[in-house]
């Protein structure tokens, strides 16, 4: 009996142990092999999605805005707060101000940075394209042309966004406070559009077509253009959506505005 005991000791020890070398030996040699995923994010630096960034953030603000004002008219229809509740009031301002600034960075901050499509754009690219492929792209959008075209396609985006946003009626005439991020989004789109000029009869132009007429260039171009735009409008409803959910959640920030006005009036 003493001797199975030991047996089976000696094996569990056994087993242990290389276990154990086995674990040793994966963290020893894991950072010699290059991660998965480094290529598809060398690709993803090749672009910029500033313009888009811009467009989104005022369409979200807007929203916000909207959502807000529809949040405050429930409020007074359900506690009776009469004709003086409205915009013109100094105390539904004051409301309004408090909540936006609580349901603004829950629909923007987010969004700026685009960290959320980051695996999704991982996905896109790891089942539309081959390695070899990827490495090829990273390698084009490191040269001059490249560069330009990625600016190209990023360009594209923009615009597809934005008219999906203008054709759907969902982008609005434009808001007096929001003058400012306006022209600034704005500033940021001529100024993508103004970079990704070049003149398509020199050496570089002629690379910048064969690219663009490739099978890679075109299957490349059009991937982004649709998965990447229906994403972000996809991302814009839901955020549209969210910023009424956060008007509800922090409903309580509106509290001493209503009470101030239930004194005066």
């Amino acid at each position: 009996m003493n001797d199975r005991v030991i047996l089976i000791s000696r094996k569990a020890k056994a087993l242990l142990a290389h276990s154990i070398s086995v674990v040793v030996f994966t963290l020893l040699l894991s950072p010699l092999v290059p991660a998965a995923n480094d290529s598809v994010n060398d690709l993803w630096f090749a672009h910029s999605f500033d313009s888009t960034s811009a467009i989104g953030t005022y369409f979200l603000k807007q929203e916000a805005y909207f959502s807000v004002g529809k949040f405050l008219r429930q409020v007074g229809i359900e506690r009776e707060l009469g004709p003086q509740w409205n915009r013109d009031n100094p105390w539904w301002r004051q409301a309004e101000e408090a909540l936006i600034e609580r349901v603004e960075p829950g629909v923007i901050v987010n969004y700026q940075t685009y960290e959320w499509m980051r695996p999704e754009w991982a996905t896109i690219v790891k089942n539309k394209f081959s390695e070899q492929e990827i490495e090829q792209l990273i390698a084009h959008f490191k040269t001059n042309i490249g560069l330009k075209q990625a600016s190209v396609i990023d360009h594209s985006i923009a615009r597809q966004v934005m008219m999906s946003l203008t054709f759907s009626g969902k982008l609005k005439s434009p808001l007096k406070h929001l003058q400012g991020d306006l022209e600034s989004m704005q500033k940021i789109y001529h100024r993508e559009e103004e970079s990704m000029q070049f003149v398509i009869t020199d050496l570089d132009g002629a690379d910048a077509q064969a690219f663009a007429l490739s099978r890679l260039g075109k299957k490349y171009f059009t991937t982004l253009i649709i998965s990447v735009t229906g994403r972000i409008n996809e991302e814009l409803d839901h955020l549209s959506l969210r910023s009424e959910a956060l008007a509800l959640e922090n409903a309580q920030a509106i509290d001493p505005y209503v009470f101030g006005f239930l004194e005066d009036y």
